[in-house]
């Protein structure tokens, strides 16, 4: 069986960071279709620090791509977008990754991962991620059809922390379902490292943002929670 495996991009002024997602050619080459929101959220005023126009010119290079551009919206609206056209494409699953962010897959491992996952019931999986050589962690980055869940705003807590079934309406939290894996599959490895399904990986790296891009970002996340 070939999955049809989408990525969701939530990505804002960061050319450097994609084009080191899409030129994984391991990667390029499996994946079906780039869901890519590229904009500024509307809580924010910091503005570009490259041409905003980039994100064309690499759209234009790597054809997967489906690419939406706006300004205007919230972090949970741009990340439900993808969630949306990922519902429409009929797709068997999607990894979520920001653009401080990058992949690597062993393709044959993954599917077999992907045969796995189909006989189990939770939607959200762990992939194993390394955090700028500080420490490797799981995180809930693997989700599986049918996408039939969103973020909602909270007042309390980060809003794009937890996926809810049914639109977001329901109180079945999707997230929190990836640490079923672990029922029946290792946590760690021997060096102590958490682990997540075999044949992906996820590495967190910020090198290719400027300092004041930075502090801008800390400056949005400690004064917006409802994001």
């Amino acid at each position: 069986m070939t999955y049809r495996v989408g990525v969701g991009i939530n990505s804002f002024d960061d050319p450097k960071g994609l084009i080191k997602i899409l030129t994984n050619d391991r990667l390029y080459d499996f994946i079906d279709t780039f869901f890519i929101f590229e904009g500024r959220y509307k809580e924010r005023q910091d503005p570009y620090l490259n041409d905003p126009d980039y994100v064309y010119d690499i759209k234009s290079i790597y054809k997967k791509i489906h690419l939406r551009v706006s300004n205007n919206y919230s972090q949970i609206e741009k990340r439900n977008w993808y969630w949306e056209e990922a519902e429409k494409a009929n797709l068997d699953y999607m990894i979520v990754c920001d653009t401080d962010e990058f992949i690597d897959i062993n393709p044959p491992v993954f599917e077999s991962s992907l045969r796995i996952i189909d006989k189990r019931p939770e939607k959200c999986y762990p992939i194993q991620t390394h955090m700028q050589d500080i420490m490797t962690m799981f995180r809930p980055r693997l989700f599986k059809a049918p996408f039939t869940f969103r973020h909602r705003k909270s007042e309390t807590t980060i809003s794009h922390g937890s996926l809810w079934e049914d639109y977001g309406e329901s109180d079945k939290e999707i997230i929190n379902q990836m640490y079923a894996w672990f029922k029946d599959h290792e946590k760690r490895d021997r060096y102590g490292n958490q682990l997540g399904i075999p044949g992906i990986t996820m590495w967190h790296d910020k090198q290719y943002r400027t300092h004041d891009r930075i502090i801008a970002d800390r400056v949005y996340y400690d004064e917006v929670k409802n994001r």
